[in-house]
């Protein structure tokens, strides 16, 4: 008990411990995860995963996927022999997808995406931004592109034996085979950032962290130090919070990323930043705690040298198999942990430090040492089709060869062609679009003079590769038009700084149309009409404040 093997089923590296039990849990990993995919191929590994175990024995059998960012794994738990039919069966499914549930299973995940999303999944997305990791915070919004031809040939790729491992905390039953195709391992991409670090953006949920630190044992730790800073700080002395949480995910070959946060309470708006900067700078120049990094340490040394979690050692060889990692036996885990100490993981909390990025509540306070994400503005006006709500909205839409903008005078938001990573497309006419970095756009149809057109235009000027379908029930909502009294009225009182000053406008206009009605000379009309509105306009010119 507590011995890795290793041995190879039919190409594929297979570890094993064995555990004692009568029953056999058996994890199949492959090297290729969200983050190799693309927003335009996004869901199809996730939708290759619930088509290899969909209407598998139950009963005593239980079985379970996930698509992690790095990893795909298929596991199972039961009687040794049901375990082994079972793997059988999902590796030929994987390697010859049936495709005839196809648009079952994309409505299941339809149903699953509703129960996904929240600050974890929100950081990936405002670091990695519509690409790699990023994907994270999207829903598989690929799914509309996943023929079954692009299914078949992605499978194929993607699950070879040659990119698989396989970790069972048992011995492996002679019955067992693995059916698997020929193929390579899956390339690693790196994770590369679209936001600069030391920065804040909104998040309803709570109070969240994220960091980047290298792949080490030093770098698993910061999570359980950090969520652990946030449990004395903001619960224990401040009863501000109830559930810090920590997670330590790989997002790359060399790098992981580290997120921890806490529900919070509304009173630590004032000094809740100030609070974050403080701790992280402390952890950072001090190190852990000694007394709260030892007990980390020793509930990890309980956990590895638990009798009942023997099965982790045969995961974590198999995983670590997958980066070209050597076999560790239990004596070498347990002796890199005797290495550890403040400074080793005080320098990966630097790193994390470095590259912080918080989500906080809205209406927490700033801090003058993290600046606020905002999606870049451009200076200058836009000429291009009106709001259907104009004169009441002065913004316009332009679509140019190399970019969409969305402003007024002063100022606008670009949306360059050749950035776009996701084109989403709805039956009502309504697009999303979504670029590298994350930024994004709807465009509804009926909210612009000409809106047909205008999403003509966006239709031929993005690739078709990138154009996504999406199901009618995500659709925005249609935009209501205002009345056209209402639409006026409020354009003069932008226009003219106030209700005031454009009721004084609209009875100047209506005693030029009683004078015109009744027969007034032209001269004397301009004099009644138009000279006091040049006077008025100057008036306004100089003494009505303007929006910078």
């Amino acid at each position: 008990m507590g011995v890795v093997h290793e041995t190879a089923i039919d190409d594929v590296r297979t570890f094993w411990v064995d555990s004692g039990r009568p029953t056999l849990a058996a994890t199949l990993m492959f090297r290729v995860g969200l983050a190799d995919e693309t927003l335009a191929t996004s869901g199809w590994l996730h939708l290759l995963e619930h088509l290899a175990l969909h209407g598998l024995p139950r009963g005593t059998l239980a079985v379970n996927g996930s698509v992690g960012p790095m990893l795909t794994t298929f596991s199972m738990h039961g009687p040794p022999d049901q375990v082994a039919a079972a793997l059988s069966e999902v590796t030929r499914r994987l390697a010859d997808p049936d495709l005839s549930e196809l648009a079952r299973e994309r409505r299941v995940l339809a149903a699953e995406a509703a129960t996904r999303g929240g600050p974890v999944q929100r950081a990936f997305g405002m670091r990695y931004g519509g690409r790699g990791p990023g994907l994270a915070s999207y829903d598989d919004l690929g799914l509309g592109r996943a023929t079954p031809e692009r299914l078949v040939d992605l499978s194929r790729r993607a699950f070879p034996a040659a990119n698989a491992s396989l970790a069972l905390d048992g011995p492996p039953p002679e019955a067992m085979d693995l059916r698997l195709g020929d193929g390579s391992p899956w390339a690693v991409t790196p994770a590369t950032p679209v936001e600069r670090p030391r920065a804040v953006y909104p998040d309803g949920a709570g109070l969240v962290l994220s960091g980047v630190v290298g792949r080490s044992l030093p770098g698993t730790l910061v999570a359980p130090v950090l969520e652990d800073a946030l449990r004395k700080r903001l619960r224990d002395q401040e009863g501000a919070a109830y559930s810090p949480y920590s997670v330590y995910e790989a997002v790359d070959a060399e790098h992981a990323l580290v997120i921890a946060g806490s529900d919070v309470s509304p009173t630590t708006a004032p000094a809740l930043l100030g609070h974050v900067v403080d701790l992280v700078a402390g952890l950072a120049a001090n190190g852990p705690d000694p007394e709260s990094l030892a007990d980390i340490l020793a509930a990890m040394r309980q956990g590895f040298t638990d009798p009942y979690s023997v099965g982790y050692l045969s995961h974590r060889a198999a995983a670590q198999s997958l980066r070209g990692g050597p076999v560790e036996q239990l004596d070498d885990i347990l002796d890199e942990l005797d290495t550890v100490d403040s400074a080793r993981v005080g320098t990966a909390i630097v790193e994390f430090g470095e590259s912080l990025i918080v989500g906080a509540p809205p209406g927490t306070t700033p801090h003058p040492r993290l600046r606020v994400i905002e999606q870049p503005e451009s200076g200058g006006s836009v000429r291009g089709t009106r709001s259907v709500n104009w004169p009441a909205e002065s913004v316009r839409l332009a679509v140019r060869d190399d970019a969409l903008t969305l402003g007024d005078a002063r100022g606008h938001l670009r949306y360059p062609v050749d950035e776009v990573a996701g084109y989403l497309v709805w039956d009502s006419g309504a697009r999303g679009v979504i670029l590298t970095d994350g930024w994004s756009l709807v465009v509804r149809p009926d909210s612009w003079t000409g809106g047909g057109k205008v999403v003509e235009r966006l239709d031929a000027l993005v690739s078709p590769e990138l154009h996504l379908p999406q199901p009618k029930e995500t659709g925005p909502e249609p935009i209501a038009r205002e009345p056209f009294v209402r639409r006026w009225w409020q354009g003069l009182n932008r226009w003219f700084g106030g209700p005031v000053a454009s009721v004084i406008v609209v009875l100047v206009v209506l005693w030029c149309l009683y004078g015109f009605g009744q027969g007034v000379a032209a001269g004397e009309l301009l004099l009644a009409c138009v000279f006091p509105l040049i006077a008025f306009a100057a008036i306004w010119f100089f003494h009505v404040p303007r929006k910078a």
